[in-house]
């Protein structure tokens, strides 16, 4: 995992975001100063747009419409693209929390919303749709067989790779995560199984005794990683995952592709980003 790219994600500067301080237009700053060139961006983080208190209360009116749409707009991402360009820095991935569980009544606002992020990828020229399966733990099992068809054809429609992370709503349980994955892989022709891959986040997986078999599952299956880290002690170890045992199965599946920091602490992002980033070349070089 050495050489593979590493970028700064957006949610490291959650705290600041929801403060109101900070956007996805600031990223590219802030990962250059933690000294990343790469990022992976949250529509979610998206600035509100020029006409935003007209085009707001419109695209609500859509039922079911995701709360991330409203924030869509193509001098935003243009803005974005040129900024990050200018700062040497590529966007890696393009986050979109889709939610493939939708009933049919709000499908329609869902596929919008779906076709907004594959243009958004497309015009950010990004090398991975990062996306979520949706719903919630209430989700009846009957919905599984339709969740997979649609995650088979949105990544027949996606201009790029296609990385699923387990993000909680039905992916909590990790088996039935998995169940819909593997489903939606066998739909794909053959030629396009390799653009779906899982976003392994090993924070996002319930505690228990069963979770190092997920997160084997998780890898084996991953084409991104997100290293996700809170607090670091003296000797820069991260202090809330055993992130040593977890390189060790990255390493022992095979892994080679891109990682994520997901800096989820209290201090200073940059800050983080920099510990985040000690450790992860420590660990991978091990």
């Amino acid at each position: 995992m050495g050489d593979s790219i590493l970028a700064a994600g957006a949610w490291c500067w959650h705290d600041a975001y929801y403060a109101g301080r900070w956007s996805l237009l600031d990223q590219p700053a802030g990962a250059r100063a933690a000294g990343l060139t790469a990022i992976e961006c949250n529509d979610f983080m998206l600035p509100p747009p020029r006409l935003s208190r007209v085009r707001r209360p419109l695209l609500a009116l859509l039922p079911a419409a995701p709360p991330e749409l409203w924030r869509y707009s193509r001098a935003t991402l243009r803005r974005l693209r040129a900024d990050a360009e200018a700062r040497g820095v590529c966007i890696l991935a393009w986050a979109i929390n889709s939610d493939l569980a939708v009933s049919g009544r709000g499908w329609p606002a869902q596929q919008l919303y779906l076709r907004r992020g594959l243009a958004a990828a497309r015009l950010l020229a990004a090398p991975l749709l990062r996306v979520t399966l949706g719903g919630s733990g209430e989700t009846p099992r009957s919905h599984d067989a339709l969740i997979a068809r649609r995650l088979a054809a949105l990544v027949q429609a996606s201009p790029a790779p296609v990385t699923l992370e387990n993000h909680w709503g039905v992916s909590t349980d990790i088996a039935r995560h998995l169940e819909i994955f593997d489903a939606a892989a066998a739909a794909l022709p053959d030629a396009l199984r390799p653009r779906l891959g899982c976003c392994f986040d090993p924070g996002n997986v319930p505690e228990g005794p069963d979770r190092p078999r997920w997160w084997r599952e998780l890898a084996r299956r991953a084409n991104h990683f997100h290293l996700k880290t809170t607090a670091f002690d003296a000797a820069g170890d991260e202090a809330h995952l055993p992130h040593a045992e977890i390189f060790d199965l990255l390493a022992e599946v095979g892994y080679r592709g891109p990682t994520t920091i997901e800096y989820a602490g209290d201090g200073d992002p940059v800050e983080g980003l920099r510990q985040s980033a000690a450790l992860f070349a420590r660990l991978a070089h091990a």
